[in-house]
């Protein structure tokens, strides 16, 4: 535990069977710590010292783990942001977190020329790298696409990390409780914040997920991690990633999701793990080849980071079942500011609509507004308190609650736990909605809702008229039959299904039925667009 990332990824992986996919490629574990060694070695050449700040603006990559684990051994942060994040937010991150250096995908990059006025360190990584079959089509590729990308003074990654195997390696310069890396949230209140998360954090969170099941998830080197969460999400990076790493499975890396591709990967490869959202395992079961005896090397399959209605739930495990699968859909709950999960479902520990219990070394209570704790069933804030805990937001003092010597987080999620200690999550904070001084949950609209067969999606927001508020209601149909297909048929049901389950408040005005819903860049359904709407 008293470790950095990279040692208890030296300790954990499978040196003999242990490998990364990427591109259908195989990238052995001992390459891969070869080449985290060799780029260690190339960041303290080019003057990189602990504390300063590598930004890592790429996809889930090979190049991206490398660098992360480097940063690690060094006590370098990684400041890890979208590849896709507008250059003007880019800069300003920079500013914000006194960037040293950018490695960034060639392919990624409109106008290369922005990046040299930067005043960074460059390291270009090309899609070729880590190719090895075919390796000149991929590289013409770059060729073309990049065409046009000189820079002064970049640096290839492809050249960083080739070093003399006599070459003395740097030593372990990191701490365990060294800042690792920085990840970007919207924070508790809503607001967007950069929080800083340690070496112990991200170690606790493989500790505790790896006790959490009474049998081991160890996965000696020959099962894999399906990694298609990005690495800029801390659930992606935490759970899929290092906690996978370091209990000795092999990864596949992905990353853009496509579900037809992602189906392909479970069948050809031994996939026995897979984190996930809501909207992939929907869209993956929506292929044919999802489907099929394949199913049966799952293991374990978590979903977080939106509301996982029961009813999906109960249709994807019956879907499972029918191939002899020994796995099931579990539930969990968690938020960057505690490294992602926090509370999960369990075979040992599992109920219906709930997000499990805390997870090993992890405290759960839920508080009233003068942060004391609520009898069970009551509903209040979700407060955690964890060794997973980051270690704050960057540039800011505030962030926790300090009680019964413990560090807090509050959530900023509204929920109950049970006699038996299962937490139920019913809303964001932020999102609940005043109307009349009475507290309105859209997510208590949005489950009811689904559960009419028709509809696929909902969301609901406030709209403001005359001075008032009310609800207005967003949704999508699983299949439209122009036929038969009747709007306001589909409305009055909704309509009905709502007066006669809601208090007054609750009712929606609007009903809109849209072809698709906006989402963020996690996959989650993006409400703030129809707010703004």
């Amino acid at each position: 535990m008293n470790k950095t990332c990279y040692e208890m990824l030296v300790d954990g992986v499978d040196l003999k069977k242990g490998c990364l996919i990427f591109n259908d490629h195989k990238i052995g574990m001992k390459q891969f710590l070869r080449n985290i060694d060799d780029f260690a070695i190339s960041l303290k050449n080019l003057g990189f010292k602990k504390r300063d700040v590598l930004t890592l603006y790429l996809p889930t990559c090979p190049q991206a783990l490398v660098a992360f684990y480097a940063c690690s051994k060094l006590g370098v942060v990684a400041n890890i942001v979208h590849p896709l994040m507008p250059f003007d937010k880019l800069k300003e991150n920079l500013a914000q977190t006194k960037s040293k250096g950018i490695v960034y995908y060639d392919i990624l990059i409109k106008n290369p020329k922005e990046l040299g006025e930067l005043n960074q360190i460059l390291i270009s990584c090309s899609i070729s790298n880590y190719v090895f079959f075919r390796k000149a089509v991929f590289s013409l590729i770059s060729i073309f696409k990049c065409s046009g990308h000189h820079l002064k003074g970049k640096h290839k990654f492809s050249k960083l990390i080739k070093h003399s195997k006599n070459e003395q390696a740097v030593k372990v310069y990191g701490k365990a409780d060294d800042v690792v890396c920085t990840m970007h949230s919207g924070g508790t209140s809503g607001q967007p914040k950069i929080i800083e998360l340690t070496n112990y954090a991200f170690n606790d969170l493989s500790v505790s997920l790896e006790k959490m099941y009474t049998r081991k998830i160890r996965g000696g080197g020959s099962e894999f991690s399906l990694v298609a969460l990005p690495i800029f999400h801390a659930y992606g990076l935490g759970v899929s990633v290092h906690t996978c790493l370091t209990n000795q499975y092999s990864l596949i890396l992905v990353p853009k999701f496509k579900p037809k591709t992602f189906n392909n990967l479970i069948r050809r490869y031994n996939v026995t793990f897979f984190a996930g959202v809501p909207v992939m395992f929907k869209k993956m079961i929506e292929h044919k080849n999802f489907y099929g005896k394949h199913l049966q090397k799952l293991k374990d399959l978590w979903c977080g980071g939106d509301v996982l209605t029961e009813s999906f739930v109960e249709h994807f495990d019956t879907i499972l079942e029918k191939y002899n699968c020994s796995a099931r859909l579990f539930r969990g709950y968690g938020l960057t500011e505690v490294s992602s999960v926090c509370a999960a479902n369990t075979f040992e520990n599992y109920k219906p609509f709930s997000c499990g219990k805390a997870i090993p070394n992890t405290k759960i209570e839920i508080w009233d507004e003068q942060n004391k704790p609520l009898k069970p069933k009551t509903i209040g804030e979700i407060a955690v308190a964890s060794p997973s805990v980051m270690k704050g937001y960057l540039n800011e003092v505030n962030g926790f609650v300090y009680k019964d010597k413990l560090k807090w987080i509050k959530t900023g999620d509204m929920g109950y736990m049970d006699e038996d200690g299962f937490l139920y999550i019913l809303d964001r904070r932020k999102r609940s909605i005043k109307i009349n001084a009475i507290n309105v949950f859209p997510s208590e609209i949005e489950n009811l809702v689904k559960k009419i067969d028709a509809i696929d999606e909902a969301c609901a927001v406030p709209y403001h008229y005359n001075d008032k508020t009310y609800i207005k209601l967003y949704v999508t149909v699983k299949s439209i039959n122009e036929e038969t297909f009747n709007e306001e048929k589909i409305k009055k049901e909704i309509l009905n299904l709502c007066k006669n389950n809601l208090i007054k408040y609750s009712v929606p005005r609007m009903i809109e039925i849209i072809d698709a819903m906006p989402r963020t860049d996690f996959g989650k359904i993006d409400f703030k667009k129809f707010e703004i709407s």
